[in-house]
C-alpha cells in the first residue's frame, strides 16, 4: 500500500496546529466557523447542544497549501449531510458513515468515489489504481490540468478530502496486485470493481467471493450495473457465470488476445450499444481504447451511490445485472400537456344524464307535497357526502332509513350516519310544515332497522306555514364552507340563538369561544388529522371520499375545500400512500394538520353538540338537533364547517385505538385530553363539531345520488 502524503488533509486541533504552519505567511489560511456557527443555529430539528460546544479542528491540505479551520467531527457531518434528511433516515446515515468500500480503477471508479463521498455513503474510502492521468482522460475523470502526470487515485483521493477531511482515504497507488489484495480487503464491507484488466477483475470477485464481500460493477455503456452479493451466496459463479466458472488458475499464460473473448462474454455483447459493438470492431484501427462518456460515467457514479443506499436502508438489492440507458428512457418521452388534454376530454360533461349523475337543480314550487318532503330530506348534510339513507314513500308517508353499507371506517357503529338520517328527518318535518301536511314523527329502531318516518296528511290540501317556507328555503339553500374566517367573535345574542336551537331534552350545545379554547381544539384537530393522514387505511377512504368528477353524485368536490393554493398544488402528493408510509417511518408529518389547525384558528367560534345516550336512535335524535343548529348559524350570517376528530364516535379507548393500525395510542391521547377538557358527562356523547366563522368563501352546494 502507498499512502501518499499528498492525497489526504492533516487534521489538528488548536493545541496540536503546529507553530510553524500556523506563522508560514505562505499558507492560505482560512475559517469557515461563524458561517457554520450560524447555519448550525438555523437547522432544523435545532441540533444537539453538544454540537455548539464542539472543539473546532484545523484541516491541513499540502497540494494546496492551505488551512481551513472547520468545524468539529459531528457538526460538521450534521451540517455537511443536512440536505440528505428526508431521503436517508439520521440512523441509515449513520449505517452510511460506518462502511468501509474499496474501488479498484479510479476512471470510471472517481465518479463513484465522488458520490459517494458527496453523499456520505462510507467512513473509510480504499482507492486502487496504478495509472496516471493523462490529458486523453479527461473527457470523463473530473480532474484539471494540474493533474496531469499525477496517480489517478491520488487525484481523487485528494477531492474527496476536500469536501470532507474528516472521511478516511486509502490509497493503493500500484493498483491490485497478488501481493497486496489481502491487504486492500481486510474489513472491507463491500468492493466496487472498475478496472480494465480482466485477470485482475477475476481476482478481486475470487478474492471476495472466499471473504463473503459483495462486489458492484458498472459498465458506462448503457448504463450496466452488475450485483454480487457473494455475502449472501459464497457459491455463486463470478460475473453471473456469463463466462462460465472462471478460476484464476484458467487464466494463467493467457495473453490480452485469450482474455478479449472471455471479456465479451461477459458484456453480453448481442445487449450492448451498437456504437460500442461497433467500436469494438474498429479497436486498433479507427479507435485506440474502449470509447466512454462523461455524461455514461457520471450516471455510473450515481448508479452505485443508488445500490450502496439500498444497502444501508436494507431494502432488496439481490445479485443480477440492470441497465439504465438514457436513450431507452429518452424514446420514452411522456407529453404531459397531451395527457392533460386526453384527462380533459375524458372528462368533458356529455348530453348522457344517467342516474349516477348529480340532481340537477329542482324548483321546489314544482314539486308535489310529498316529492318536496323527499328532495328536503335528501339535501341533508352527511360525513364524506356519503348520504347513507335509503328514502321511501307511499301515499302518507316518507321514511329514510341507515344504508349500512355506505358507511366508513371512521363512523363507527354507524353513528355519523345515524346522525345524518336525523339530519334527513330534521329537513323532511320542516319541507312536510312548510306545506302544512305534517301528520306526525317517529323514530324506528328495531330488528337492526334505524329509520326516521315523517307521516303526511291532507296531501296536497294542507295550509302552508309562512315560517316554515323560510326555514325550508335556508334548508335546501344550506350547505359547507371551509373557508378561513376572520375570527371575529360571537355576539351574546347570537350565542343565545344557538344556544336554543341546540338544547333540549335529549341535547345540549357547547360553545368554544375563548380564544385559547380555540387554539386547544386546533392543537386538538390537526394532531388527529395527522394521524388521519398516516393511517394508511384512514387515507384511502379520505381520498375516496375526494371527486373532481362533474358526473359524480356523491363524495366531496375538491373545490369545495377551498384549499390555500400551496396545499391545493400538493393535492396529488398527499394522496399518495408510499409518501405518507415515509412521513410515518420519519415521526414527521406535522404539517399534514396544520390546514385543518389554522382554519380552527381562524374560526369565531367551536359548536360542541351533545347527545344524552350511546344507543343508534339517540345519535338520530341529535341528528335532528345537528340540523337545526348548522340552518340557525347561516341564518346568522356564519359559515358553517363540520371538523369532528378522528376519534368523536368511539366510546372507549379501545374503540379509538382501534381505528388506526399504526396511531391507535396518539387516538387514545388526544380522546382522554378532549373529554377532560370539554365537560362531557358519564351518560353523554359527543355528537358533531361545527366550526363557525365568517369567510368571504363561496357555498358549494353538495351533489347528490338521484332517487
Amino acid at each position: 500500500m502507498h499512502t501518499s502524503p499528498a492525497a489526504a488533509a492533516t487534521l489538528y486541533s488548536a493545541a496540536e496546529l503546529p507553530v510553524q504552519l500556523a506563522e508560514d505567511s505562505s499558507v492560505n489560511v482560512s475559517d469557515i466557523t461563524s458561517e457554520t456557527t450560524r447555519a448550525l443555529d438555523e437547522l432544523l430539528p435545532p441540533a444537539d447542544p453538544d454540537l455548539h460546544a464542539e472543539e473546532p479542528r484545523f484541516a491541513y491540505f499540502p497540494w494546496r497549501n492551505a488551512l481551513v479551520k472547520i468545524p468539529g467531527p459531528r457538526a460538521f457531518r450534521r451540517l455537511r449531510l443536512d440536505r440528505n434528511r428526508h431521503k436517508l433516515t439520521a440512523a441509515e446515515q449513520d449505517a452510511a458513515g460506518r462502511l468501509r468500500i474499496g474501488i479498484v480503477g479510479l476512471s470510471v471508479g472517481h465518479a463513484i468515489a465522488l458520490t459517494l463521498a458527496l453523499e456520505g455513503l462510507a467512513g473509510e474510502l480504499r482507492l486502487a489504481d496504478f495509472d496516471d492521468l493523462e490529458l486523453t482522460n479527461m473527457n470523463r475523470i473530473p480532474a484539471t490540468l494540474m493533474d496531469i502526470d499525477d496517480n489517478k487515485a491520488e487525484i481523487a483521493a485528494r477531492r474527496i478530502s476536500e469536501i470532507d477531511p474528516y472521511l478516511t482515504t486509502a490509497v493503493f497507488s500500484t493498483g491490485i496486485t497478488t501481493e497486496n489484495i489481502d491487504e486492500f480487503l481486510d474489513g472491507l464491507d463491500l468492493v466496487v470493481e472498475e478496472c480494465d484488466s480482466f485477470d485482475v477483475k477475476v481476482l478481486v470477485r475470487e478474492k471476495c467471493r472466499s471473504r463473503r464481500i459483495p462486489v458492484l460493477m458498472e459498465t458506462s455503456d448503457g448504463g450496466t450495473l452488475d450485483v454480487e452479493r457473494f455475502d449472501l451466496d459464497p457459491e455463486r459463479p463470478l460475473f453471473h457465470g456469463l463466462a462460465g466458472d472462471l478460476r484464476m488458475e484458467n487464466l494463467v499464460g493467457l495473453d490480452r488476445a485469450q482474455l478479449t473473448p472471455l471479456a465479451v462474454r461477459v458484456l453480453e455483447p448481442s445487449k450492448v450499444t451498437a456504437a460500442m459493438a461497433a467500436s469494438a470492431i474498429e479497436l486498433g484501427h479507427t479507435v485506440t481504447a474502449w470509447p466512454q462518456l462523461g455524461g455514461d460515467v457520471l450516471l455510473g457514479g450515481a448508479t452505485v451511490a443508488a445500490a450502496v443506499r439500498r444497502l444501508v436502508q436494507d431494502k432488496p438489492l439481490p445479485s443480477g445485472r440492470v441497465r439504465f440507458d438514457r436513450d431507452v428512457w429518452l424514446d420514452g418521452l411522456d407529453d404531459p400537456l397531451a395527457a392533460a388534454d386526453a384527462a380533459r376530454t375524458d372528462t368533458t360533461p356529455t348530453t348522457d344524464t344517467s342516474t349516477t349523475d348529480a340532481t340537477p337543480a329542482i324548483d321546489p314550487d314544482d314539486l308535489g307535497d310529498r316529492d318536496l318532503v323527499v328532495h328536503a330530506a335528501l339535501r341533508a348534510p352527511s360525513a364524506g357526502n356519503q348520504q347513507p339513507w335509503q328514502v321511501t314513500h307511499d301515499d302518507d308517508s316518507v321514511t329514510i332509513s341507515l344504508d349500512r353499507t355506505r358507511t366508513s371506517t371512521l363512523d363507527v357503529g354507524h353513528r355519523a350516519s345515524a346522525v345524518a338520517v336525523g339530519a334527513a328527518l330534521y329537513n323532511a318535518r320542516v319541507a312536510a310544515t312548510a306545506r302544512g301536511v305534517l301528520d306526525d314523527v317517529e323514530i324506528l329502531d328495531e330488528e337492526g332497522i334505524l329509520a326516521g318516518r315523517v307521516r303526511l296528511k291532507g296531501v296536497g290540501t294542507g295550509t302552508p306555514s309562512p315560517e316554515a317556507e323560510e326555514e325550508l328555503g335556508e334548508i335546501l339553500t344550506r350547505g359547507t364552507r371551509r373557508g378561513v374566517g376572520d375570527g371575529s367573535p360571537l355576539s351574546a345574542q347570537d350565542v343565545a340563538r344557538l344556544q336554543d336551537a341546540g338544547d333540549d331534552d335529549h341535547t345540549r350545545l357547547v360553545a368554544i369561544t375563548d380564544r385559547a379554547d380555540i387554539a386547544r381544539y386546533a392543537s386538538i384537530i390537526s394532531r388527529s388529522d395527522r394521524a388521519r393522514f398516516l393511517t394508511p387505511e384512514l387515507h384511502r377512504e379520505m381520498f375516496t371520499e375526494l371527486t373532481t368528477d362533474p358526473h359524480a353524485a356523491e363524495g366531496i368536490d375538491v373545490a369545495s375545500l377551498d384549499l390555500p393554493p400551496a396545499m391545493a398544488g400538493m393535492l396529488d402528493v398527499l394522496r399518495r400512500a408510499d409518501v405518507m408510509e415515509l412521513l410515518d417511518r420519519w415521526g414527521g408529518g406535522a404539517a399534514l394538520g396544520a390546514d385543518a389547525g389554522s382554519r380552527v384558528a381562524s374560526s369565531s367560534a367551536m359548536l360542541l353538540l351533545v347527545q344524552k345516550g350511546t344507543q343508534p336512535a339517540d345519535y338520530l335524535r341529535a341528528g335532528l338537533v345537528a340540523e337545526r343548529v348548522w340552518v340557525a348559524a347561516e341564518s346568522l350570517g356564519y359559515a358553517v364547517h363540520p371538523m369532528t376528530p378522528t376519534f368523536l364516535y368511539a366510546h372507549d379507548d379501545a374503540t379509538a385505538r382501534a381505528l388506526s393500525s399504526n396511531h391507535g395510542d396518539d387516538l387514545v391521547a388526544l380522546r382522554q385530553e378532549m373529554r377532560e377538557w370539554w365537560p362531557i358527562g358519564e351518560d353523554e356523547a359527543p355528537t358533531i363539531v361545527y366550526r363557525l366563522s365568517r369567510t368571504d368563501s363561496p357555498l358549494q352546494v353538495s351533489r347528490r345520488i338521484a332517487f
